[in-house]
């Protein structure tokens, strides 16, 4: 159990060195175009009926969705590739309460999930293979899913 923390921990630590992102949940879609300058990424955008997803291919083949409301708030971003994404940016102010949440549930294969308050950020990876979630359940606007922000 000791050596699952230590690893977990590690890939915490990792996270916040990797490739970095500046969509901030909870702020601005400028955000976005910040992003995709910074990481050098393609960006193509789906529009929905209730909000806009902008996804941001990276060329080692990592993929970042970003989901926006029609208000121009970022409600949910989404992650996948052989790199974890820098939470610290992408959580922005709600990287404090993750990293802090008592309500930590860890879980075998990299699992971790957050929920505290309208923060929800759900994680899995192992090596060259990371995905998750983070959302503010209180931001999804009319319309929409929670099982639409994948």
């Amino acid at each position: 159990m000791a050596s699952l923390v230590a690893v977990l921990g590690l890939l915490v630590t990792a996270s916040l060195a990797a490739f970095p992102a500046r969509a901030t949940l909870g702020e601005d879609v400028k955000t976005v175009e910040l992003d995709r300058q910074q990481i050098r990424a393609s960006r193509q955008v789906t529009t929905h009926a209730a909000y806009a997803v902008h996804d941001l291919q990276l060329a080692d083949g990592g993929l970042v969705h970003e989901y926006v409301s029609p208000t121009g708030a970022v409600f949910g971003v989404t992650w996948g590739g052989p790199f974890m994404p820098n939470l610290r940016q992408l959580l922005g102010a709600h990287f404090a309460t993750y990293t802090g949440s008592p309500h930590q549930q860890r879980g075998g294969r990299g699992h971790l999930a957050v929920h505290e308050g309208s923060l929800v950020v759900e994680s899995n990876g192992r090596m060259r293979s990371f995905h998750g979630r983070a959302y503010l359940s209180d931001a999804i606007p009319a319309g929409a899913a929670l099982d639409d922000i994948k």
